[in-house]
């Protein structure tokens, strides 16, 4: 039964992918597997599997027929319901919203603290008539990065609703289905938690029992997110099954029977099932939760091995984008070894030796999600797993409940239990802290090609077929295979012969990695910034959005860049290092470079002053300064030392020659810079331009255009920015002049990619489509 089931699962995702991703290599794989079944004369299993995969193609299809009839744009003026519950952060609201069998993101933004009350009063299940800008979301400009609108797409929404505050005056009850009520009901319940406990305790209180870490602290989630156990503050199996107990024995124990008891249990979790907000990993728990019950019901016996895949393949078969979920993919994998690694035999071994038997698997089956997607592992997370799974699951989760059940009966218990829910919080995070400091906290890899993800699969099939099988030289041999492929892409970034220049898509301004072969070099010139007045302390957000953070930080990583040799401001404007304090306080920077002026602005002054605070070295270049590798040459062309004068002429402008081509990278250089330039260096000759200023008016003047004769201009520039960037009689003048022009705002990343002396221009946007 259960080889059918994996044969069925198998073909089921080999249909999801050939249907969403073309994955040529997946249809490969699935044509080897066929072959082999052929081969082996078990013509009912490839039926079975065929079978399998052409259902699995018809329900993609059928779901994207769907979509692309309720694709169509809803008007600026449009009358639906909010269904799902609305999330409010600092002075920003968003929820969907259903128009006409449409789903819509909707966001809002609250000018004037009296306004909050129009979103404090909307609830699920309102109906308003709301006005104001609907656009498609946003495109993915950058790899590596979050993708919008692919997590949007997937929930079938293919339109970002902007209202007016005001707008949210115009709604009123709307009559509530069941699911509604209990996602009403989720939202009471995590209104009542932020206004029954404390700041601290609250957060876990919610995310434990409701799903819902908004209002857990940024600084919190990312100590657990920088050891790699944020996993423990999402719910999963473990967690509704200890509820799931708890319930059952406590229907037991007021006289109930089996039977009645199993029964109050499956109407739980179908209720929880929306308490817990409904995330990828809720849905297979509370699945599988209520398969064990039927099944002990009807007394039928069956594996926890066929459960799991049962439900999987129902989950893929009512939304096949369940599988390009991270928690889904967690969670399917992680309990499945678990499952397949664990058994009967086991149970008299030592219990230690079990769980780091199982937090070590655990981290193995999810390696190969965690480097995809994140691209950092913890060494140290085996270990922290360890003890802090039955840490959260039988201390904190159950002192959750009780503090959260207690404060309904008696509010003096309930604070006893909060007080001590709070000081074992404060330990926990004081722990973490001091892990923050170890060494080697966390390890960056380079984003692996498919065909690297199918190497890691492969070896851990092979290290899983040696634990069940317990031949102890297959598993050595296997470990060794497995640590091997791990080392070689960890150490890879030494021993590519490739390099890369990258102008990265930071909206309005500039960002540039330069990524020498060999690893012998990695530099970044500027890193972009997105000004922001100082708000109101109740206008300001949990999660601020910052170029470095947000853009600059994950591209690094994607690039296994572990350190910075070189951080280049090349003047102080925000737009140009706004970002840099995100760099100078979460990545590894060996040298922060700024211009050698006499004053510098208020910004730039304090990220020198946190640099060297820090024990990063801080060089001040000049003309006349520069360094080189076997792979490059910079050479620092302006400003002079010492200087003082207006901000933009003072750039670092650097002449470089990167792959056999020279470059010359401008910041926001003005046409008096650019004429004292080719004064200075009458026989300067450029292959590539970063264009000065965004390409705005004060720059590339047509004497300095035909002094250095570019082949490509490259202009980093924010879509429908307010200055108007870049200006069209720039654009012309290198039309004219039959100058090519790549731009970030229409095609995303410029990415240079080079060997030796040869090289090839790609961008972010059209390479995505092909």
């Amino acid at each position: 039964m259960d080889v059918y089931l994996v044969y069925i699962l198998l073909f089921q995702i080999g249909g999801i992918l050939l249907y969403t991703k073309q994955m040529i290599l997946f249809g490969l794989f699935i044509i080897f597997v066929l072959y082999y079944l052929f081969k082996n004369g078990h013509k009912k299993l490839i039926v079975i599997c065929l079978s399998s995969l052409l259902i699995s193609i018809s329900i993609c299809y059928l779901q994207d027929f769907i979509d692309k009839k309720f694709s169509v744009k809803p008007s600026n003026i449009s009358k639906g319901q909010i269904i799902s519950s609305p999330l409010i952060d600092g002075n920003k609201i968003s929820f969907i919203f259903k128009i006409n069998h449409k789903s819509v993101m909707v966001f809002s933004y609250a000018d004037k603290k009296s306004e909050l009350e129009f979103f404090q009063n909307r609830h699920v299940g309102d109906i308003c008539l709301l006005s104001g800008d609907i656009n498609h979301p946003e495109q993915a400009s950058n790899p590596y990065l979050f993708d919008y609108e692919q997590y949007l797409k997937d929930k079938h929404i293919y339109w970002i609703y902007q209202i007016k505050s005001t707008s949210l005056q115009n709604c009123m009850k709307g009559k509530l289905t069941l699911v509604q009520s209990v996602w009403y009901g989720r939202e009471f319940l995590t209104e009542y938690v932020e206004n029954h406990f404390g700041e601290r305790t609250q957060g876990y209180i919610n995310a434990l029992l409701f799903g819902d870490r908004s209002k857990m602290s940024q600084e919190t989630e990312s100590y657990y997110q920088l050891v790699g156990i944020v996993h423990l503050l999402a719910i999963s199996g473990s967690h509704i099954n200890l509820i799931s107990v708890l319930i059952y024995f406590l229907c037991i124990r007021v006289g109930m029977t089996k039977e009645t008891s199993l029964l109050i249990n499956i109407l739980f979790l179908l209720v929880y099932l929306f308490l817990a907000g409904a995330s990828a990993s809720v849905v297979r728990a509370v699945i599988v939760g209520v398969i064990v019950c039927t099944i002990k019901l009807i007394k039928k016996n069956s594996s926890f091995f066929s459960i799991l895949c049962i439900t999987c393949i129902f989950m893929l078969m009512i939304h096949p984008n369940y599988l390009f979920d991270i928690g889904f993919q967690f969670s399917y994998l992680t309990s499945a070894a678990l499952v397949l690694t664990f058994n009967k035999n086991n149970t008299g071994n030592n219990p230690l030796k079990e769980m780091l038997k199982g937090s070590i698997v655990s981290q193995i089956v999810s390696l190969p999600i965690l480097l995809c997607n994140f691209h950092e592992f913890s060494p140290y997370s085996i270990l922290l797993n360890l003890l802090f799974i039955p840490f959260i699951s039988l201390v904190i989760m159950p002192l959750c409940i009780a503090c959260f059940l207690l404060s309904f009966i008696s509010s003096y218990l309930s604070t006893i239990i909060e007080k001590v829910l709070e000081q074992l919080i404060i330990f926990s995070e004081y722990l973490l802290k001091i892990c923050m400091k170890l060494p080697f906290i966390k390890l960056i890899f380079i984003h692996p090609p498919y065909w690297l993800v199918l190497i890691y699969i492969l070896c851990i099939i092979y290290l899983f077929d040696a634990i069940q099988q317990k031949n102890q030289k297959q598993l050595k041999k296997a470990s060794v295979l497995f640590c091997a492929v791990l080392s070689m892409h960890y150490f890879s970034p030494y021993i590519n012969p490739f390099g890369k220049v990258m102008f990265i898509d930071v909206g309005q301004g500039d960002s540039i990695l330069i990524k020498l072969p060999f690893n012998r070099g990695n530099y970044l010139i500027d890193t972009g910034g997105k000004m922001s007045l100082k708000d109101e302390a109740w206008k300001k957000r949990k999660n601020s959005f910052s170029t470095g953070k947000d853009i600059v930080i994950p591209m690094l990583k994607g690039e296994g860049i572990s350190s910075l040799d070189k951080l280049i401001f090349t003047h102080g404007d925000f737009d140009h290092i706004g970002g840099g304090i995100d760099l100078l306080k979460g990545f590894k920077v060996k040298t922060l470079c700024v211009g050698d002026k006499l004053q510098y602005k208020p910004v730039e002054r304090d990220m020198i002053q946190f640099a060297m605070q820090n024990g990063i070295t801080v060089s001040k270049l000049h003309e006349g300064l520069g360094w080189e590798n076997k792979s490059g040459e910079f050479h620092v062309l302006s400003p002079q030392s010492h200087y003082q004068g207006e901000e933009n002429h003072g750039s670092v402008v650097v002449y470089a020659i990167i792959g056999g081509h020279s470059w010359l990278f401008t910041g926001d250089f003005e046409q008096l810079g650019e004429k004292q330039l080719i004064q200075r260096y009458p026989n300067l000759s450029i292959d590539y331009l970063k264009v000065g200023h965004h390409g705005s008016e004060s720059s590339s003047s047509l004497e300095f255009l035909k002094k250095i004769n570019p082949k490509i201009g490259i202009i980093s520039v924010g879509k429908k920015n307010r200055y108007g960037h870049p200006k069209p009689v720039i654009l012309n003048r290198y039309a004219s002049m039959d100058i090519p022009i790549l731009r970030t705002d229409q095609q995303g990343a410029i990415i240079f990619r080079f060997f030796g002396r040869h090289g090839t221009f790609y961008t972010f946007k059209t390479y995505r489509k092909s």
